[in-house]
């Protein structure tokens, strides 16, 4: 009785996540569209008389109405149009016909497109392979000071065609992309999960396996029904009776909870929004650390807990101590470091020193 209550104890602490926090579906991801297009009703900020694929583009668009245009120089005087490129995101979950998306808009040669409007451009796919209109953009381009030679089209594009995401796979095609497991069979179709980069291993790829494993395999009617085939990937069983009805199969999947291991120990820096991120176990060495005429010292606490703080003099001189009889980590190096008010970048600094030298045990991440 005693080993079940402490098995429920540590269930109870250990942190808790489901499979869809830590992975994607292979397949479901997002897409781009493309356009070449033109804009028009600038104040004097579009393209000048050197950009000759503008003035082109302004008397096709004239000639095509009717209009008969003798000297092309005078177009070019007002700088009120300019060529642009532009860029739709397709959701990670795809598209339908008529559905309405933003669009991003840069200029190629004009100062600004505050107050510009797109005329209708057509889209295609970003890789070339794949041929046919996928839809128009078109619309006032919303602009911002810092930035006005590039704007946003606040659900200005239209599709005119479904784009889906495939993400079931037959065995066959599996096989074909070197996966030989003989648990892998070509008349079988499976589904892929893609491990986030921050959680991949193979630590974490059997964990994933194992727990979709204990989960689903009874309903399944199979012995196994997922494998880990790298540090990234795993494989799972879309069982026979589930294919005419994969999307309650894969939600099922995706909502298997996995214990997530609590010694991982990481440090994430983000330079770009000044963040230090910690998770997991992240000792320190001991080690002294000086820098910009100020001193850190971590210190090993004794066999019963106490550490004899060093006797100091200078007010920048600050001693890693825990309380408890444990080492330190890097939680208490930077509260020390924000007890001396040390700027972020010197933090990174003395983050990536002490990694350097072996003194941090655990992995020193960059985002951003």
């Amino acid at each position: 009785m005693l080993t079940a209550l402490l098995a429920l104890e540590a269930l109870a602490q250990a942190p808790v996540a489901r499979v869809a926090d830590v992975t994607r579906l292979q397949g479901q991801g997002v897409n781009v569209l493309l356009g070449y297009g033109l804009v028009t009703g600038l104040n004097q900020t579009g393209d000048d008389a050197k950009y000759l694929q503008t003035i082109k583009a302004v008397r096709a668009m004239m000639e095509r109405f009717g209009a008969n245009i003798d000297d092309v120089d005078e177009l070019s005087k007002g700088k009120n149009a300019a060529m642009v490129m532009i860029e739709v995101v397709i959701p990670e979950h795809g598209a339908r016909e008529g559905d309405l998306l933003d669009v991003s808009v840069t200029a190629l040669a004009a100062e600004s497109l505050e107050g510009g409007r797109l005329l209708p451009t057509p889209l295609v796919y970003h890789d070339r392979s794949v041929e046919g209109l996928f839809g128009f953009a078109q619309g006032r381009i919303l602009t911002t000071e810092n930035l006005p030679t590039a704007g946003i089209i606040r659900k200005g594009a239209r599709m005119e065609r479904d784009v889906f995401m495939h993400v079931v796979t037959g065995g066959s095609q599996l096989r074909a992309t070197g996966l030989l497991s003989p648990w892998i069979r070509s008349d079988q179709t499976y589904i892929t999960l893609v491990l986030d980069e921050v959680h991949a291993g193979w630590s974490m790829a059997a964990a994933v396996a194992q727990a979709v494993d204990k989960e689903l395999s009874l309903s399944a009617d199979v012995d196994r029904v997922a494998l880990a085939v790298d540090s990234k990937s795993i494989v799972v069983l879309l069982p026979e009776h589930q294919r005419g009805d994969p999307a309650s199969w894969i939600r099922d999947v995706e909502q298997t909870p996995i214990l997530m291991e609590s010694n991982e120990a990481r440090v994430t820096i983000n330079r770009t929004a000044g963040t230090i991120v910690i998770t997991g176990d992240t000792r320190l060495s001991p080690v002294v650390v000086s820098q910009r005429g100020m001193t850190v010292t971590v210190a090993t606490p004794t066999v019963d807990g106490v550490v004899v703080e060093p006797v100091f003099k200078q007010q920048r001189f600050v001693p890693l101590d825990p309380e408890t009889n444990r080492s330190a980590n890097v939680q208490d190096l930077l509260e020390a470091l924000n007890r001396l008010q040390v700027p972020f970048t010197d933090r990174v600094s003395i983050l990536e020193e002490i990694h350097r030298v072996g003194k941090l045990h655990a992995q020193l991440l960059y985002e951003g």
